[in-house]
């Protein structure tokens, strides 16, 4: 269950005091926490020797890429496991915030975004407007990945789009 839902059905009691049960919780093995979602110990999700080995592909796929991420298809098709479990486990590592879903077509590693992020913030020192141009030459990015980058990037207020420039927040 999300953090917030949970919370929400305790409405009566204080953000200190939702907090701090979560916590003792913790401390106590009770729950476990995943980012946003709060679950029963021990009421994770299990997978098999060739999923977990999957999981690992696929997350190593992304982190290896960078910015120049694989087709998500493409990186499927070369795993043990039929297209659904691979699914499954893509949607496990979604909500897990391990991969970002940019667009339809696009998902990132964590960590690709998290350095773009650090970039784009060392970036804002020399100029704080960013051209798709620019924005390519920091990159090293094809137009295919900068567009939907930079739109990603402008729905987490990490930039704003002015015209056809954008300004690192």
């Amino acid at each position: 269950m999300n953090k917030e839902e949970l919370r929400g059905h305790l409405s009566d009691v204080s953000p200190e005091i939702f907090s701090s049960i979560v916590e003792e919780s913790l401390a106590r093995k009770t729950i476990e926490v995943a980012g946003e979602l709060v679950r029963l110990a021990g009421r994770g999700v299990s997978m098999k020797d060739e999923e977990t080995e999957s999981k690992q592909i696929i997350e190593a796929a992304f982190a290896t890429a960078g910015l120049k991420v694989p087709a998500l298809k493409d990186v499927l098709a070369g795993l043990k496991v039929d297209k659904a479990r691979a699914l499954k486990i893509v949607t496990l590592l979604l909500r897990d915030k391990v991969l970002v879903k940019i667009s339809d077509d696009l998902v990132f590693h964590r960590d690709a975004l998290a350095d773009l992020r650090n970039r784009l913030a060392g970036e804002k020192t020399k100029s704080a407007k960013l051209d798709v141009a620019r924005f390519k030459d920091l990159t090293g990015a094809t137009r295919k990945y900068a567009i939907p980058l930079l739109e990603y990037l402008d729905r987490e207020r990490v930039t704003r789009r002015v015209g056809n420039d954008r300004v690192i927040l």
